[in-house]
């Protein structure tokens, strides 16, 4: 039997949160029904880079946005657990100095605050690193990719390369090849204003 290819375009309405999360399992195993294919591969990947993403692409207002997927459990506590995982991640790449430092040493005299270090060395590291640390939210040194409505979302970018762009999976009788407790998830880490985001699923199969 020969292999042939199907390809769809999936729009997720996406909510104004720090980072959005959305189940797409079944909107992946519908493409597949709709393709008729009962084996096969299918690859999913998001065309922004703000949700997930390690890699870079451009909205049609030509801003950068980031998106990505994530193959886990769908349980509310874990995502829970992941989103501050990722946050915690984000924010070491900025007060990475001060994170050093903690436990090692807080105090060098009495009469200073317990936390002394840690206050200095972020205030140090705010000097070398302006805008909270992240090159991609200074507006003011920053020439490329640069739009009227261009947005702070440095740290969207570093949490999307945390995970990824795409997912590439198997099927055969026409259903994923899914372990019991896992789903295919899109995260958005940028999600406030953006209405839509958009997806491609491309499959091969016979």
């Amino acid at each position: 039997m020969a292999v042939k290819a199907y390809q769809e375009y999936l729009d997720i309405a996406v909510k104004d949160e720090k980072t959005f999360y959305k189940n797409i399992t079944d909107d992946v195993q519908c493409a597949i029904a709709k393709s008729n294919f009962q084996r096969g591969i299918v690859v999913v990947h998001t065309l922004h880079t703000t949700t997930g993403l390690s890699n870079a692409g451009n909205d049609r207002n030509g801003g950068l946005m980031p998106a990505g997927f994530l193959v886990q459990e769908d349980e509310p506590c874990l995502m829970e657990d992941l989103g501050f995982a990722l946050d915690s991640g984000a924010k070491k790449s900025l007060t990475f100095i001060p994170e050093i430092a903690k436990g090692k040493r807080t105090r060098l005299l009495e009469f200073l605050p317990e936390n002394w270090l840690e206050l200095f060395l972020e205030w140090a590291a705010s000097l070398i690193r302006p805008v909270n640390g992240y090159r991609h939210d200074d507006f003011e040194s920053r020439i490329v990719n640069m739009n009227p409505n261009e947005r702070k979302n440095a740290e969207a970018h570093i949490k999307a390369a945390m995970i990824r762009e795409s997912v590439v999976w198997t099927f055969s009788r026409g259903r994923l090849d899914l372990g019991r407790w896992q789903d295919i998830l899109f995260c958005d880490f940028d999600s406030a204003g953006r209405g839509k985001r958009r997806l491609k699923i491309f499959i091969i199969g016979e």
